[in-house]
């Protein structure tokens, strides 16, 4: 039985601390199981920043199984990390990163030890006041390479690997006229056969959006084009031969939405519009695998700096992705919210959550139509021992409730709770 785990990454804010220690990214939920835990992001003025921290844990429910065969543990995270940053504040912005990542569970009855690599870089370029580059890539080798990309994350043993590219133009075309041009790329690969099979794929987008720019606030359409490929091969379960490229897609978005930013402390946008996914390979998998399916697309986030050194982020979302199931895929709907506060100059809180309900197209009747919903939960609590050091006490809980059933039993639903306590540096 695969691990869980889930993280929300939220953008950096300057949240006090001698302005060191958490000027960062703030990743907090659902540290159940090992996952990189994101790239810091240096402080501003600094050109380079190594950051490392320590944590002890306890989770009591590794192999996130129902309750009958849970499996508890104590152990051990290590992870080191170093950053640059060139031109901050100019018209040409470079910043990279690297993190490692070590979790070593004291009970686990299989593999003890979980390893992970992230390597992140992202390049701004404004040309002039009229046009901007943006590029950036993040590459992972982990035992949960997908986190929170749609679905449960797994985690699988081996050298599961991630990478995505993002890459957008902005220019202005007249007056208050914009053109945005984007394009994405992402590789997901497993060394596990069965998730291999379900989960390999290599997905291409391309979106381009017209906007009216009233300063604080933009209105804009768009279209996006997308094109999934699966290439983990063929997987043979009882009473299914299983192509994974019958599900390879083609979709076709289309969508108006609004961004407003009322000033540096508040950003909001919203976009609506529909999804089309045409399986163009489903006579592969006749009556498995659906011809085609439109479905409502919802994307929807804000930010807000509430007060020195504190925020709120939320947002929520209604689109397809990809399942680890026997299935063509599934329609997710979530929301999700990250309030940090700043209690004193020297003690910060965090509450997380995140809640999505999915549900299952295509396969056998065991999984058509079938739901699953996914509870995510973070508290944490952080204190700064001195202007680079500090130390942090968290808590998460992650709950999946299931509709899928094998022979009457339920495989999949599990709760778990996850402590921890931990000391981190940055120099």
């Amino acid at each position: 039985m695969p691990l869980h785990s889930a993280l929300l990454t939220v953008r950096g804010v300057e949240c006090g601390f001698s302005n060191k220690i958490m000027n960062r990214k703030i990743v907090t939920l659902g540290v159940a199981a090992f996952s990189v835990v994101g790239l810091q992001a240096a402080d501003a003025g600094k050109v380079w920043e190594v950051t490392a921290s320590l944590r002890g844990f306890y989770d009591d429910n590794y192999t996130t199984s129902p309750e009958a065969l849970a499996q508890e543990s104590w152990g051990i995270e290590v992870s080191p990390g170093f950053n640059l940053t060139i031109g901050e504040g100019t018209d040409l912005e470079f910043s990279a990163g690297y993190a490692f990542g070590m979790r070593y569970y004291e009970d686990r009855e299989s593999d003890n030890e979980d390893y992970g690599h992230e390597l992140g870089i992202s390049l701004n370029k404004a040309f002039s006041d009229t046009s901007l580059l943006q590029l950036s890539d993040s590459f992972v080798i982990a035992q949960e390479p997908e986190i929170l990309n749609g679905g449960t994350p797994l985690r699988i043993e081996g050298d599961n690997l991630r990478n995505t590219l993002s890459a957008s133009y902005r220019q202005v075309l007249a007056g208050n006229i914009l053109g945005e041009l984007g394009y994405g790329n992402s590789i997901i690969d497993y060394d596990h056969p069965t998730y291999s099979a379900l989960l390999d794929r290599s997905h291409n987008q391309v979106n381009l959006d017209v906007i009216y720019d009233m300063e604080q606030t933009e209105y804009f359409v768009g279209y996006k084009f997308a094109s999934t490929d699966f290439d983990g091969g063929e997987l043979k379960v009882p009473g299914l031969d299983f192509k994974s490229d019958a599900r390879d897609n083609d979709s076709h978005y289309g969508y108006v939405g609004v961004r407003h930013q009322l000033n540096k402390e508040f950003v909001a946008s919203a976009q609506v519009g529909a999804q089309y996914v045409d399986y163009y390979n489903f006579d592969l998998m006749p009556g498995l695998i659906p011809e085609d399916e439109t479905s409502p697309y919802v994307n929807a986030s804000m930010e807000w700096g509430y007060a020195e050194g504190s925020q709120l982020v939320a947002g929520g979302s209604l689109a397809r992705g990809a399942t680890d199931l026997q299935a063509a895929d599934q329609e997710i709907s979530a929301v999700y919210a990250q309030f940090l506060h700043k209690v004193t100059a020297k003690v910060h809180g965090t509450l997380t959550a995140r809640y999505q309900d999915a549900e299952i197209s295509g396969g056998t009747e065991r999984v058509d139509g079938k739901t699953e919903s996914l509870m995510l939960l973070g508290a944490s609590l952080t204190y700064a021992i001195a202007d680079n050091i500090w130390t942090e006490l968290a808590y998460n809980y992650d709950e999946l409730d299931s509709d899928v059933r094998s022979a009457g039993r339920d495989i999949r639903s599990f709760k778990r709770n996850y402590v921890s306590i931990g000391i981190g540096t940055s120099y």
